[in-house]
């Protein structure tokens, strides 16, 4: 990538970066051309390969972004409370407002970890488990074990809320449409579940 491109005026950065993720987001990896991003950020397709040399590029840089972004609303809440599943709560209701604001930006970011190409879901993947495991030691770090009932093994348990998530990601995928409102609802009556079956 070139760093020039930091040097441009901001709204123009964020002009061709949305851009980039409305493109991404319409189309697969193999489908989206450069041409229709830089047609829909307003430049050349010339500048566009100026400040990121090809596509793979430009993807990988949108990614890395949209993972930074999505870590730093989710470990906000590991420090305001010890409870797991309220964090759990806050993290869900956080991705479903994130769907709600910014829809191209997530719908991305599910294409690029479930339905691209192998060497585009290979960058991905080893990137969100570098940020996953990172995060998922910290919550386990912080979170009051004393409240779980005697065997319970917490770790295993942030696997199969994570799981979940998974899953619902992947249906909505399928079905070519995010809805926030149905997860939020299915999770708000999963946690309280949750917590009858692996609490105190």
């Amino acid at each position: 990538m070139n760093g020039k491109f930091f040097t441009l005026p901001e709204e123009k950065q964020k002009r061709i970066i949305n851009a980039a993720y409305v493109v991404f987001a319409d189309s697969s990896y193999q489908k989206a051309s450069m041409s229709r991003i830089a047609a829909a950020g307003g430049i050349s397709k010339s500048l566009l390969f100026h400040y990121f040399h090809n596509k793979k590029e430009l993807y990988l840089y949108l990614w890395e972004n949209i993972n930074r972004i999505s870590c730093e609303i989710e470990l906000k809440y590991y420090k305001e409370t010890t409870d797991f599943f309220e964090i759990m709560t806050r993290k869900i209701l956080a991705r479903c407002e994130f769907m709600r604001t910014a829809p191209d930006e997530y719908l991305f970011s599910i294409r690029a970890l479930f339905a691209e190409p192998l060497e585009i879901r290979e960058a991905t993947g080893k990137s969100y488990k570098e940020v996953y495991e990172d995060a998922a030691g910290e919550l386990l770090g912080s979170v009051d074990l004393s409240v779980f009932r005697p065997g319970i093994d917490v770790g295993m348990l942030l696997e199969e809320v994570d799981s979940y998530l998974f899953h619902s990601l992947w249906q909505m995928l399928s079905a070519g449409k995010l809805d926030p409102d149905g997860l939020e609802r299915d999770f708000l009556k999963r946690v309280g579940q949750w917590r009858i079956a692996y609490l105190k």
